[in-house]
């Protein structure tokens, strides 16, 4: 029998963050064809602890990923040396700095990067921080062998901006986790719905919208709250860090209709999808928007603004709004969900969740990689 070829996959985000989901999913996706190794890095910063993992993944750590720009190369070198991997997958492109190390250590390897946005490289011009982020960790991006993309927006502004369009590519998209993200047997009856709001905090009002997302001006959450000052008989919750602006923002606009949830689990999240009316996505950009899938994959409807890979993915399945912060049309559509329009068109959106299964990103995968070879 023909031995395996061998691919590493290198993480710096812990298992329960979407790039550590990502890095799990894409093993499960290779496994039986290929043998991969996850090599986690590890800092205070992105793990409360150590992640439970096979024997065969291998754990770095550094007191942060700055420190860990000195420390990773050494650590790595006879964890790469030893299991001579055929492919090495970077999972971001912070991680590029590791590039020319992995190409020394074994220049037989294909280095590849998984590039999900290239928002840190050009929407903070003038941000020292994201100066130095972009000099010292991303800009060996364009050194690497190939690129994986999560959206045809994101490999045009990849391309452009790292000048690779002349370098193997593939655009894969993520894979949504069906085995967490599904319908439920029976959707959630009214009683059920006002029974879920009431445990979560949620009470007195109408049915909830739902917003996963990090405090980021790309997010466009001003829209959101907005929604939610204008909709005061409906909960609006938002599952992410709260910050000084947000708050700010809040008490500004005297908004009660407001909850926010941090370190929530994985299943909480799915009940979440599968208890709320609406789930409003109103970003600027995204270079994937992984929630409205989820979403979808749950049974529930989404309402996007209709730009970058948003639109790319869900033009013609669940309405979209332009210009992103047209607040009234994301009113129109709350009324209209919780009159009981069903508001997606549901074959479309299966066909859509079909394409990011683990199947289908599985069988994209490995024919990219067999093209590499």
């Amino acid at each position: 029998m023909k031995n395996k070829k061998r691919l590493i996959l290198i993480c710096d985000k812990n298992p329960c963050t979407s790039f550590g989901r990502l890095t799990l999913d894409l093993k499960k996706a290779l496994v039986l064809h290929y043998d991969v190794k996850i090599i986690w890095l590890i800092t205070p910063q992105y793990f409360s602890q150590r992640p439970e993992a096979n024997k065969e993944d291998e754990f770095i750590t550094a007191s942060s990923l700055y420190t860990g720009f000195f420390t990773f190369k050494n650590s790595l070198s006879p964890m790469v040396h030893s299991f001579d991997p055929d492919f090495v997958v970077l999972i971001r492109p912070e991680l590029a700095f590791l590039v020319p190390s992995v190409k020394k250590i074994n220049s037989s390897s294909k280095v590849l990067v998984f590039v999900h946005d290239t928002f840190a490289e050009t929407l903070y011009p003038n941000s020292l921080k994201f100066k130095l982020i972009n000099q010292f960790f991303i800009k060996n991006t364009v050194n690497a062998d190939a690129y994986i993309f999560n959206s045809i927006y994101t490999q045009n502004e990849a391309q452009k901006h790292f000048k690779i369009s002349h370098k193997p590519f593939c655009v894969l998209g993520c894979p949504v986790n069906f085995d967490l993200f599904k319908r439920p047997e029976k959707a959630p009856t009214l009683g059920e719905k006002k029974s879920f709001r009431e445990k979560n905090k949620m009470v007195g009002y109408n049915g909830f919208c739902l917003n996963i997302s990090l405090d980021e001006p790309r997010k466009n959450l001003e829209t959101f709250f907005e929604l939610a000052r204008l909709c005061p008989e409906t909960a609006f919750v938002r599952i992410g860090k709260i910050t000084e602006r947000i708050e700010k923002i809040i008490q500004k606009k005297q908004i009660k209709n407001v909850f926010h949830f941090t370190e929530i689990t994985s299943d909480l999240l799915r009940d979440f999808y599968c208890h709320t009316d609406l789930v409003v996505y109103p970003s600027w950009l995204e270079g994937f928007g992984l929630p409205p899938l989820e979403a979808l994959a749950c049974g529930t409807p989404v309402a996007s603004s209709a730009t970058s890979a948003l639109k790319e993915n869900l033009e013609g399945i669940t309405p979209l709004v332009f210009p992103p912060d047209d607040v009234e049309s994301y009113v129109a559509i709350l009324k209209q969900r919780l009159a009981g329009d069903p508001l997606v068109d549901w074959d479309k959106a299966n066909a859509l969740l079909d394409r990011f299964s683990l199947k289908n990103i599985s069988e994209r995968l490995i024919k990219f990689l067999q093209i590499l070879v």
